[in-house]
């Protein structure tokens, strides 16, 4: 799904024992597909998100067994453009990041000086700043002070965000936050059952919807997500010069935000405040 100029795209791909027509009315795509044989679909899946992620999600399934009955995918890729670019001549290719207390790693820092909405959450003890993508989407990055990360995560929560949505406050800001890539993949199936979803696990399942197959459920349900943070938004899209918005060098002093630590990233549509992804960064280096 498409929404111009930034890019939010997902996939669901059902698999059945035979040749099977499926259609999802709110998904990328259906298919006929003969899974006869177990190493060509899963091939076949693989491919096809491959080819939708443009090479960024790569092997989401690996090791399908012989007696899979069915097989749901979802994968997420997310890619827009920062409403106020970083410069990329201004990213510092080695700037320590603390991992934990014993471990550091070089980054590549970019670095601008820009009026963010920013707050400092003396609750929390951390420190919140949004960055706007163009259009209808924004990021906020969530540094919490040194030991304190678990107790910002478990404060995680809608009541939360909304606190944050009316504290903050446009004023500008020293910024240094590193270029990362992160992905994770998770097994949802029990998430899903916790959730209220077991009969479509259990051997009474009902998916004639989809299929005239009787004796057909979920065995496995997996999804994928993964994020690139660059000078552009992505590090996929065209370098971009935009130098008229920089406060000067030569200017007073402004709060300075250094993201080198650990520190937790929510992707949300502006307008609604839904949140398309979420997750920490720990190791800018590893994807």
């Amino acid at each position: 799904r498409q929404v111009a100029p930034w890019t939010y795209a997902t996939c669901h791909r059902s698999l059945g024992k035979r040749e099977t027509t499926t259609h999802f009315p709110l998904v990328s795509t259906s298919s006929n597909i003969c899974y006869c044989f177990i190493d060509q679909a899963q091939q076949e899946i693989n491919n096809h998100v491959e080819k939708q992620t443009k090479g960024k999600i790569v092997g989401l399934i690996q090791d399908l067994k012989l007696n899979t009955v069915m097989v749901l995918v979802s994968y997420t890729h997310f890619k827009a453009k920062w409403a106020n670019p970083f410069h990329l001549f201004k990213t510092e290719v080695s700037f320590n990041f603390l991992v934990d207390k014993t471990t550091t790693v070089q980054v590549s820092m970019m670095h601008q000086i820009k009026q963010y909405y920013h707050l400092v959450d003396i609750e929390l003890n951390c420190t919140v700043l949004q960055m706007d993508y163009i259009k209808n989407a924004l990021a906020l990055f969530v540094l919490p002070k040194a030991g304190n990360l678990e107790w910002v995560e478990a404060a995680l929560s809608s009541k939360t965000l909304k606190k944050w949505n009316r504290l903050l406050q446009k004023g500008w800001v020293d910024l240094f936050i590193p270029k990362f890539s992160i992905s994770a993949t998770y097994d949802l199936g029990t998430t899903l059952q916790k959730m209220g979803m077991k009969d479509a696990f259990a051997e009474n399942a009902n998916f004639h919807g989809l299929t005239e197959d009787n004796g057909l459920k979920l065995s496995y349900a997996s999804h994928k997500a993964v994020l690139h943070i660059g000078e552009e938004g992505t590090k996929d899209v065209a370098p971009h010069e935009n130098g008229s918005l920089d406060q000067p060098e030569i200017s007073p002093p402004h709060p300075t935000i250094r993201f080198d630590r650990t520190f937790l990233l929510m992707i949300l549509e502006k307008s609604t405040r839904s949140i398309l992804f979420l997750g920490k960064v720990v190791n800018p280096t590893e994807m």
